[in-house]
């Protein structure tokens, strides 16, 4: 058994999910997980006789990799129907890959327990972030350049709706001012004109302002464009992996905070992997060796 690994670079969430087996005398079962960038790790719980298992002894052995990194062999349970038919491991952790066998008995042997998974935070608000701008890109293109006056002003933002309607507003009371006062140059420079068609420019900007419609629709349209183009100049580039020195320096910081690095070279890899994203083979060798010379 090994004890799980604090990682000090990257914030961890770990996941349960259910894990079950059975064994019997010619019935082995092999536990592997994917080179992911994932930790796993496997909790076993209980060891129990099944049914219809004799009155003999059986002893369950688990094999898997040490703290050096050589395989290890060990006696999990002895369990006997007549005597204890169930052992409690309470919670016995192990890294995989991880073999299960009934070394003697014929079973059936069933073994429960939980799969804990270790996934990393960063990874998925960055993924979040990239569907974001990935759906701000989509909908920038359905927007045609051309088509700008035709754009129902639904699809603008609420947020610069609300703003250009306060500066439609303000445009509205200015132009109502200016008819005014053209108005009023008019009449003292003709004839007097009829009072309807004095006052018809009141009325449309009245049903203008009482229908909430802009007498220049293609501003605020205009503006939203621009609003989605800076949203598609401007997305945020995904954090590249590190360099080799930054990692060691950043390796080197962790154990003079009192930290420390696995020595296991699998374990080790699965660090460099989660922590600085670093996919290089060769660097990850590199970052390996200069480990093992600490």
């Amino acid at each position: 058994m090994e004890d799980s690994m604090d990682m000090d670079m990257s914030p961890l969430r770990p996941q349960n999910y259910l894990f079950g087996c059975e064994l019997k005398a010619d019935k082995d079962y092999h536990f592997k997980v994917d080179n992911d960038e994932n930790e796993h790790q496997l909790s076993l719980r209980t060891v129990s006789l099944g049914a219809g298992a004799k009155d003999e002894l059986h002893i369950v052995e688990a094999e898997a990799m040490n703290y050096e990194g050589s395989p290890i062999k060990v006696t999990l349970a002895t369990l006997k129907m007549s005597v204890q038919p169930t052992v409690s491991l309470g919670g016995f952790e192990i890294t995989p890959p991880v073999v299960l066998r009934l070394k003697c008995g014929s079973g059936p042997v069933h073994i429960s327990g939980q799969h804990l998974v270790a996934v990393e935070e960063d990874a998925e608000s960055e993924e979040e972030e990239e569907e974001d701008v990935k759906l701000l890109s989509i909908s920038g293109k359905r927007s045609a350049p051309g088509s700008g006056s035709k754009v129902p002003q639904k699809k603008v933002k609420l947020a610069a709706d609300e703003d250009d309607d306060e500066d439609d507003d303000d445009d509205d009371d200015d132009e109502d001012d200016d008819d005014d006062d053209f108005d009023d140059e008019e009449a003292e420079e003709k004839a007097p004109v009829k009072k309807s068609i004095r006052d018809t420019p009141a009325k449309n900007a009245q049903k203008s302002n009482q229908n909430g419609k802009d007498s220049k629709p293609s501003t605020p349209r205009s503006k939203g464009q621009e609003s989605f183009k800076k949203q598609e100049k401007t997305p945020k580039t995904p954090k590249g992996p590190s360099s080799v020195e930054d990692i060691k320096a950043k390796m080197q910081a962790s154990i003079e905070k009192g930290g420390s690095l696995p020595k296991v070279e699998a374990k080790f890899i699965n660090y460099v992997k989660n922590c600085f994203r670093m996919t290089d083979q060769e660097a990850i060798q590199d970052l390996w060796q200069w480990r093992k010379s600490l």
